[in-house]
């Protein structure tokens, strides 16, 4: 009994998350909400950066981001959540995880991801506004 207690009470708070996180304005009842920020600070007169972000349940499209702008998402973290972003700028790409609930060390500060692509590749803050930027991925 207590088990079947356990499993409605689990689902149930699933369920008004996937519910809630289907509004505009997302609102997670029972877990953290997170915001992903990709930037795009490349030179001033490059082509735009063409970005795709998605997730196993969550698609977010194809983004062509201008210079000193930016794409960003938020989510209602559950177990196992895993978002990535494929990033194209002249000859060059990169693929990677913008946030990764399995990471051994959550590097979200305040459940804010911010990634800027610049000229020599990929930055990372665990804050927004950003504080010091690490390269993390070269192109």
């Amino acid at each position: 009994m207590n088990y079947l207690l356990l499993f409605l009470i689990i689902h149930s708070s699933n369920l008004l998350q996937i519910t809630i996180a289907s509004t505009e304005k997302r609102t997670c009842a029972f877990s953290p909400k997170y915001d992903v920020y990709i930037a795009n600070n490349l030179p001033p007169d490059s082509e735009p950066l063409l970005m795709h972000c998605a997730s196993k349940d969550d698609e977010l499209g194809y983004h062509n981001v201008t210079v000193n702008r930016d794409f960003h998402f938020n989510f209602c973290e559950i177990p196992h959540t895993l978002f990535f972003c494929h990033l194209w700028w002249n000859n060059k790409d990169v693929a990677f995880d913008v946030y990764n609930a399995r990471w051994k060390h959550n590097i979200c500060i305040d459940f804010k991801c911010y990634w800027v692509a610049k000229s020599d590749g990929i930055y990372f803050s665990g804050y927004y506004p950003p504080r010091e930027l690490e390269l993390k991925y070269s192109w």
